[in-house]
């Protein structure tokens, strides 16, 4: 079990969104390394969770890289 530290949260027109309802990435500080890799949820996201909004750059490294790749195929990039 990993404590989910970042949530990245994905707005837009998706076509399988729905009014309220947005995609969110949960994930820990290495979710390429051992343990979860990140889960891609939807619906609203958890606000208790939604502590401060940080920029992109700083997130890990390995964070940036899957917010990346999930954004690409949420887009079909």
């Amino acid at each position: 079990m990993t404590a989910e530290r970042y949530t990245a949260v994905f707005t837009g027109l998706f076509s399988t969104k729905k009014p309220g309802e947005y995609h969110y990435l949960t994930m820990d500080g290495n979710p390429t390394g051992m343990g979860d890799s990140g889960t891609l949820r939807r619906g609203p996201p958890p606000r208790e969770h939604l502590r401060r909004e940080i920029p992109f750059w700083d997130l890990p490294e390995d964070c940036r890289w899957l917010v990346l790749d999930v954004y690409r195929e949420l887009w079909d990039l």
